[in-house]
């Protein structure tokens, strides 16, 4: 009988760690999630330990503006640790896009553990922070997969494999708790569009197979995402109950928020997913980028930033799903 007690009490124990209230959010990735590093990297003020983040109007993410953890945290109440770099792969030694060391496996990870991490032993309550990495769009995009510029001895496995073995590092110090956020519709965006004309990111209309492209924009994400979807699964299984790890799927979010516009849009023009608010007239220099015809109250109207990159409205539609996520309400 005292066995059958011990067992109870402990299992109520764990029962009560494991639905404790989320503080704190790790978050890894691209441009899609980076709000100031890239750009501190840039200015040469590399974003080491206890980095802050700059916002508006001293600095601006990819959408313009404020990017989604910056939202995410408002609607939690979370402290937010924001890791990624726009222009990141998962790992600089698989796709090697970039020659910065602020891949989410290697210089991202790197952070987390300067700032959270002290003589091998965890910082944050493990059932208190969520782990989210978002990636793939640089591993399988122009100057990689879509444009056939890969390495020859790497494969789309590869990629996802990166993804993976970087939630079983994070889960060896400590965290058990993450999100695996898919790839988003590439197909969708201006940069991948069945078009031969450049944009600010390919402007020379030599190399660009606009067809190709935007077939590949689809396959690609896709063909990642499934494998990503398995491989939560294969983890939860790994993990034998010391840590979860939960797959959200971005892609039919976004597919969403182009199919049903004006439930996600609302500035002061009508719902627009196909355009974008940042134009750059000389693809050949980003000087001539600005917003152009979009005003100030007109950019929540967009899904679209620029040519790739979504837009601060999208990214606070972004933030309220991943907030339903964490809760355990999202359907996506």
């Amino acid at each position: 009988m005292r066995s059958l007690i011990l067992a109870f009490i402990n299992a109520v124990v764990v029962a009560s760690a494991r639905t404790k209230r989320i503080k704190a959010v790790a978050l890894f990735g691209d441009s899609f999630t980076d709000q100031s590093r890239s750009h501190a990297i840039g200015n040469g003020t590399w974003p080491g330990k206890d980095y802050q983040q700059v916002y508006p109007p001293a600095d601006h993410a990819a959408t313009g503006g404020f990017q989604w953890p910056y939202y995410l945290g408002i609607y939690g109440n979370y402290s937010i640790h924001n890791y990624a770099v726009g222009g990141s792969v998962c790992s600089n030694e698989i796709t090697p896009v970039t020659t910065v060391p602020a891949d989410i496996s290697g210089g991202q990870k790197k952070w987390f553990v300067e700032d959270h991490v002290v003589n091998g032993k965890l910082q944050l309550d493990p059932e208190e922070f969520v782990t989210v990495i978002w990636g793939g769009t640089n591993d399988v995009g122009i100057h990689s997969f879509i444009s056939n510029d890969q390495r020859d001895d790497v494969s789309i496995a590869d990629v996802t494999d990166c993804q993976l073995n970087f939630i079983r590092s994070m889960h060896d110090i400590g965290a058990r708790r993450f999100i695996v956020m898919s790839m988003i519709p590439l197909q969708l965006t201006r940069l991948y569009a069945n078009t031969d004309e450049g944009t600010i990111y390919w402007p020379d209309m030599q190399g660009r197979n606009g067809s190709a492209w935007h077939k590949a924009a689809y396959n690609y994400p896709n063909t990642v995402n499934r494998f990503l979807k398995d491989g939560v699964e294969r983890l939860n299984r790994e993990f034998h109950g010391s840590g979860r790890v939960e797959y959200f799927n971005t892609y039919s979010l976004f597919e969403e928020f182009y199919n049903h516009p004006t439930k996600y849009y609302n500035g002061s023009i009508p719902a627009n997913v196909t355009g974008h608010c940042h134009q750059c007239p000389n693809p050949f220099d980003w000087h001539f980028c600005d917003i152009g015809d979009c005003t100030l109250d007109q950019r929540d109207s967009f899904m679209w930033w620029d040519e790739l990159h979504p837009s601060e409205q999208t990214g606070r539609n972004i933030a309220a799903e991943i907030k339903k996520k964490i809760d355990g309400k999202s359907k996506y």
